[in-house]
């Protein structure tokens, strides 16, 4: 309201925009007013009142000063203001002003007062229920801090008992995070390393048996095997009937199939010693791939090859690479029987911090293995097939691991297997980042 004024003191001196302005002056107090009242309590309406007729007044004052302004009674229009807004309207506002501001620091008083005393009492009720909730609560905690604590005590004790008996199988699972928690994931660690000692012990057992059983069986079968074979090729070179020939001939097949068992079953039992050096990652696969050319055309397999630009050199025992990567692959052309595509891609990956190395990937289109016998595949004696050995994979993970590499395989029933190979660098070569790959 004393901006209303002060837009009409600007048209009186010259500035004809302050006309245009006072109808905004009158909508924002307006505006204001309806807010200011529509929070008031009922005996302080009187107020709002009050500013709504000086503000009615202030209004029609300005009419009449603009009316003779604008028609030439300038001097008459400057008296009118100086007379009706400085001299009485001003004033009123202002006495109106002060007896708000009064009202309003009685009532904020007595309202302070008010809310103390609710505050008072609201505190006071407060404070009782605390006394009597931390007893309540006293109880409570103190009969969940003792099952808290005897309760994974008496879980530990009992796993300790089961797993003392044999029972290396037995999950234990910690339920805390504090020290009984510390000491039951110590437990099931040292509990884990157990039953992994166990297993390699056990497996241990199983090859020395299967070592002893290998060389038993090979010096057994293996040389009437041989003078087998040569009698079945000697009588091949000497029957003319065609008939006769296909059989001595099915005789020889069989006879290198039964060498090809036994030498899996001797190589798997009793390992050549490992002797690494330093090898092209390229050289390997190609030298492993030599093999399989008549293979794969009888087959109707086509072979991809993607190999990374820049490989670093891989620390192995070449020999025994060769031969997991024969296994590998023979196993995929295995899988397709009718024909297909065979991809072996090479590019070198990092796995972790300082560890740099190659990973060679072979995956097939064949028919894909089962989820539920896909953990197994890699298990000594493990095949579907009736005339494998199940020896395969398990030589090619066993050479790979003694590399410090790692045999991974995923596949999918219809959609093919992947057998990814990792293989760390050779000392103070580096994996480089990874290239556009050049096909092979």
């Amino acid at each position: 309201m004393f901006n209303q004024t002060q837009v009409v003191w600007r048209y009186l001196s010259g500035d004809p925009a302050a006309k245009k302005e006072f109808p905004l002056t009158e909508q924002v107090v307006d505006y204001w007013l309806d807010r200011w009242a529509a929070g008031l309590p009922p005996d302080a309406l009187k107020f709002a009142d009050g500013v709504r007729a000086i503000e009615g007044d202030i209004r029609a004052v300005a009419a009449r000063v603009f009316k003779l302004y604008d028609s030439g009674q300038r001097e008459a229009a400057y008296l009118t203001a100086r007379h009706e807004l400085v001299e009485r309207l001003q004033p009123a506002l202002a006495v109106v002003n002060r007896e708000i501001y009064r009202q309003a620091r009685e009532l904020s008083v007595q309202r302070a007062v008010a809310e103390v005393q609710t505050i008072v009492e609201a505190q006071r009720r407060v404070l009782w229920s605390i006394i009597v909730l931390a007893l309540v609560v006293g109880l409570v905690a103190s009969w969940l801090i003792s099952r808290s604590l005897a309760r994974p005590i008496s879980e530990l004790r009992q796993a300790m008992a089961v797993v003392g008996a044999g029972d290396l199988d037995h999950a234990i699972e910690p339920r805390s995070r504090d020290e009984i928690g510390d000491l039951a994931r110590s437990f099931a660690q040292m509990t884990e390393r157990l039953r992994q000692s166990r297993a390699q012990l056990v497996q241990s057992e199983k090859l020395a048996s299967i070592g002893q059983m290998a060389a038993a069986v090979a010096h057994g079968l293996r040389n009437p095997l041989a003078s087998l074979r040569a009698a079945a090729q000697l009588a091949q070179h000497r029957v003319e009937a065609p008939a006769a020939r296909e059989q001595l001939g099915a005789i020889v097949e069989q006879v290198d199939r039964l060498d090809l068992r036994i030498a899996h079953l001797l190589t798997f039992s009793r390992p050549a010693p490992f002797r690494p050096l330093r090898e092209s990652v390229r050289a390997l696969v190609e030298g492993a791939l030599s093999g399989f050319s008549e293979l794969l055309r009888q087959r109707r397999v086509e072979l991809a090859m993607n190999h990374a630009a820049a490989l670093p050199e891989i620390r192995v025992d070449p020999m025994r690479l060769e031969q997991a990567l024969t296994e590998i692959v023979s196993n995929a052309l295995d899988a397709m029987p009718d024909g297909g595509r065979l991809e072996i891609a090479t590019r070198p990956e990092g796995a972790g911090v300082g560890a740099n190395g190659v990973v060679i990937e072979i995956s097939d289109s064949g028919g894909g293995i089962p989820s539920e016998i896909l953990p197994t595949v890699c298990e000594p004696f493990f095949t579907t097939r009736p005339e494998g050995t199940g020896l395969g994979l398990a030589i090619a993970k066993r050479y790979v691991e003694e590399a410090g590499g790692r045999l991974e395989i995923a596949s999918a029933v219809g959609r093919g297997t992947a057998v990814r190979v990792w293989l760390p660098v050779a000392s103070g070569d580096r994996a480089p980042a990874p290239a556009a790959p050049s096909l092979a």
